[in-house]
């Protein structure tokens, strides 16, 4: 890895395209570190002797309800579905492995398992664990393991796939959302991969294959002969050699951009591929080509990373019901993609309605920022360049930020007042959203 940037640049850069940015007090912890040295321990912690921290849901069990037949069911489901929105954010916030966290929830897009959709907060909860534990890990255990998910095989039918009836739509997000993507299958393939998927059913413990709803008849699938039940499907979907270059190209849209060109996405595929489908090597090779730029591609924020970075910025811990609602406004809630597609891509959150709920959540986050914040400090002394870098911003605010936070300030009745309109000025401007 050679970079033209600095460390510092270097710095913001890694924590937020894979993670949700940094706090006062982590910038402060990390920019004397040894940054080579950071990187590896951020991808591969393991590697590293460090502990992978538990998981935010380890005692969802205790206050998810169970009995359905509760007057009051419905209403204590919306209180347990709450806290746990509330204890993945906050893991993504505070978490000491933003990879790990940043990772997982790309594979909540990418997979895209709504909680509205599947109406089982405990199917969704090991759904969220699975990707968790395979999130930087071997590509075809986790996709085979989310095949036979409970949350998956309701969320696409999967268990009214049966040898009589074959319900086509997890064979067809199989090979167009989820491994190979348009133009690399047919209509065969999705009719191949979904008869050999027939007879799994989901129970209260998990699931269950059913030998007598199974279609065990052989099916040829992406040109492999004897597909007949999940490992062989499995085998010829990860074997495909589509899916290395698939893979990449939507993980490395996400670090690096969209305008990344052929060749290099050609390269990390060559990299996945030779790693066995091992997520580790891709994530390192794509981080390295991203710190070897010595012009970087701009990405818009997501709904979540701005919310959680604006938290972390100022020191703010809004209540889960404000959370919700910002969220809810800026179309990104997480645990309800709203399509099989994902979240909407990024310029989306540039739109005039997404842009105004930025500024509304702006001006609250602002409103309840403790005033010993280092943020709220800056904006109050009119020290933009401590401001732009506390907001991630090393090289300064753009021009017309400035000029626009120094009227404002100038025309405050008071410093006070004039610091808190400043700050939610700097957290709604493209500076804060762009990185």
């Amino acid at each position: 890895m050679v970079s033209l940037m600095s460390d510092q640049e270097n710095l913001f850069w890694i924590s937020n395209r894979m993670g949700f940015g940094l706090s006062p007090s982590e910038m402060e912890l990390h920019q004397d570190q040894n940054f080579s040295e950071f990187v590896g321990k951020r991808i591969d912690p393991e590697k590293h002797g460090l502990k992978i921290p538990a998981e935010p849901f380890e005692n969802a069990e205790d206050f998810i309800p169970a009995d359905k037949d509760a007057s009051d069911f419905k209403k204590q489901e919306r209180a347990a579905s709450l806290e746990l929105f509330d204890l993945w954010l906050d893991e993504m916030r505070d978490t000491s492995d933003p990879v790990l966290e940043w990772m997982t929830f790309f594979w909540h897009d990418h997979f895209a398992v709504s909680a509205r959709e599947i109406k089982s907060l405990r199917a969704f909860v090991r759904h969220l664990r699975l990707l968790r534990t395979h999130a930087r890990g071997s590509y075809p255990t986790m996709l085979r393991e989310v095949t036979i998910d409970p949350a998956m095989l309701i969320f696409l039918d999967g268990y009214k796939n049966t040898a009589k009836k074959p319900n086509e739509n997890y064979g067809r997000e199989l090979l167009e959302l989820y491994s190979l993507g348009i133009g690399n299958y047919s209509e065969d393939d999705v009719m191949a991969a979904s008869r050999a998927l027939t007879g799994w059913r989901v129970t209260e413990n998990g699931v269950e294959f059913k030998p007598r709803q199974h279609d065990d008849t052989p099916q040829i699938l992406l040109g492999n002969s004897n597909v007949h039940d999940l490992d062989t499907v499995m085998e010829a979907v990860v074997n495909h050699e589509a899916l290395p270059g698939f893979i990449s190209k939507k993980l490395s849209d996400a670090v690096l951009g969209t305008e990344i060109p052929d060749a290099v996405i050609n390269e990390f595929a060559a990299v996945f591929a030779n790693n066995d489908l091992e997520l580790i090597p891709l994530i390192e090779a794509i981080v390295d080509a991203g710190l070897s730029m010595n012009k970087r591609v701009p990405i818009i924020r997501h709904p979540v990373s701005w919310l959680l970075n604006a938290e972390k910025v100022t020191g703010v811990k809004l209540d889960v019901i404000e959370r919700a609602n910002m969220l809810s406004q800026m179309n990104m809630l997480p645990g309800r993609p709203p399509n099989v597609g994902g979240f909407p891509k990024t310029d989306h959150y540039l739109s005039a309605s997404s842009t105004a709920a930025r500024f509304s959540s702006a001006g609250i986050i602002v409103s309840k920022t403790p005033r010993e914040s280092v943020a709220l400090q800056a904006a109050k002394s009119a020290n933009w360049g401590d401001l732009a870098n506390i907001c991630g911003r090393t090289n300064g605010f753009n021009q017309p930020t400035i000029e626009s936070l120094q009227d404002l300030w100038e025309s405050s009745p008071s410093s006070s007042q004039g610091g808190r309109v400043c700050l939610a000025i700097a957290l709604s401007s493209p500076d804060f959203m762009v990185i």
